[in-house]
């Protein structure tokens, strides 16, 4: 019977709960995501005092429940941010982007974070012909900017990565990797914990108030029947973003859900003979497919847009099974093991943001790509806390947008979604021409 809840989640340690909230601190972080976590380590480790809240129980959020693929990029062209940004701001738009990748490996390397981490490299398949053309000329100006170790795969190579008939060539980044998200949080938090940072769940932060008009002064960081004061304030909580927290933030943060399922156990064999590469794969079709082999190498997991507005898993269950079985018809009828979503944190610009609004630090945006790029953002909010005139990330420059008829709460997902779905059958139009 399928479990409605994260199969990252199963037969994992309880999270350690610290005693006592103190009264004061140098920082309150509200988010113990893996934005949050990492922030707190930076901090903690250079003496300054540091408490963390989560409005859940620790590890409810979307860093533990997203699919735990480990790699660069945006969903920002260099050609977009270029146009966008120019071309300075574009280059270090994505050599960051990489910055990111080297700095979480690097991250659970030295602190022998136990979170399965495999460098198994990630393919992104073209779904029609052009986006082979597309990804091939993104690839070169990607390399005339920074070292990128990545190439294209012929059609006739795919076999070798992945066993299906539905795409037309790929590209290959050769450092990408997959995590255990669950098991890499849990180790953030106890690096934390480690570090002298106090980690509270269940505690959502009802309000942040300035204490006068000068920021040196500090905040109120209220919670229920208690209150801290602090110097600093940094909000990480991304898709979770409640606009009784924050109506600034929660107008510049898209709460765009995403679905994932498991496989039963199918054996290490039959996941090979399907995903002979072992990599983490996505797509170019705007359904945006993605999926792996999990860690012990006995299922496939496997997350897609069921919707773009939130629905319940149970009704997401049957586009996810239909999905998996339309890759791999080999696997339809395959039971299910697990099935569940959460929450990612959409920018109107499509890229990540570090920025302060009344004094008031956040870190957020991460569009689907955040278990490299959360950590990173984490470090580097730290870093701008510990030296606020210092320009410490290009995110700084890619201000969160807001627009003038969303004000909180997304009532234009359900439209969305509908659009998607014409969208999705173009996909299949456009595809189909070539077969």
């Amino acid at each position: 019977m399928t479990k409605f809840s994260p199969y990252w989640w199963e037969d994992q340690p309880k999270y350690s709960e610290s005693n006592g909230i103190p009264v004061k601190a140098d920082v309150v972080i509200v988010g113990a995501g893996f934005t949050g976590l990492s922030a707190a380590i930076t901090l903690a480790k250079s003496e300054l005092s540091v408490i963390v809240f989560d409005s859940e129980e620790i590890g409810f959020g979307a860093s533990t429940r997203n699919g735990g693929m480990l790699g660069s990029g945006h969903k920002v062209s260099p050609q977009q941010a270029d146009k966008k940004y120019g071309l300075d701001i574009a280059r270090k738009i994505h050599k960051e982007a990489n910055a990111s990748l080297t700095f979480t490996t690097n991250l659970i390397k030295d602190n022998n974070i136990d979170c399965d981490l495999q460098i198994c490299g990630r393919l992104r398949t073209s779904w029609v012909p052009q986006d082979q053309v597309s990804m091939s000329e993104n690839l070169n100006k990607l390399k005339a900017i920074d070292h990128f170790n990545s190439k294209m795969i012929d059609p006739n190579l795919m076999s070798e990565s992945i066993k299906t008939h539905l795409y037309f060539g790929g590209q290959y980044y050769q450092d990408h990797g997959s995590v255990q998200p669950r098991k890499f949080h849990y180790g953030l938090h106890q690096l934390a914990i480690d570090s002298g940072a106090k980690v509270f769940g269940n505690k959502p932060v009802k309000k942040v108030t300035r204490l006068s008009t000068d920021e040196k002064d500090g905040f109120i960081v209220s919670i229920s029947n208690k209150t801290i004061n602090c110097k600093n304030v940094l909000i990480a909580t991304n898709g979770y973003t409640r606009p009784t927290l924050s109506k600034y933030l929660s107008r510049r943060i898209l709460p765009v859900p995403s679905y994932i399922i498991t496989t039963d156990e199918i054996g290490i064999e039959r996941v090979n003979a399907l995903i002979p590469g072992g990599h983490c794969i996505v797509e170019t079709r705007k359904r945006y497919c993605y999926y792996r082999p999990t860690p012990c190498g006995k299922r496939i997991m496997i997350g897609t847009r069921a919707a773009m507005h939130s629905i319940s898993a149970e009704k997401a269950l049957p586009i996810l099974q239909k999905t998996l079985s339309e890759i791999f018809p080999e696997l339809d009828g395959v039971k299910v093991s697990h099935c569940w979503t959460g929450f990612t944190g959409f920018s109107f610009s499509m890229l990540p943001n570090l920025g302060s609004h009344n004094g008031i630090y956040s870190a957020m945006g991460y569009c689907g790509n955040g278990v490299a790029m959360a950590p990173y953002l984490g470090h580097m909010a730290a870093l701008k806390i510990l030296e606020p005139d210092k320009k410490v990330t290009v995110f700084e420059d890619t201000s969160l947008q807001s627009r003038p008829y969303y004000f909180g709460k997304p009532w234009f997902l359900p439209i969305a979604s509908v659009y998607f779905k014409v969208y999705d059958k173009f996909d299949n139009y456009r595809r189909n021409k070539y077969l």
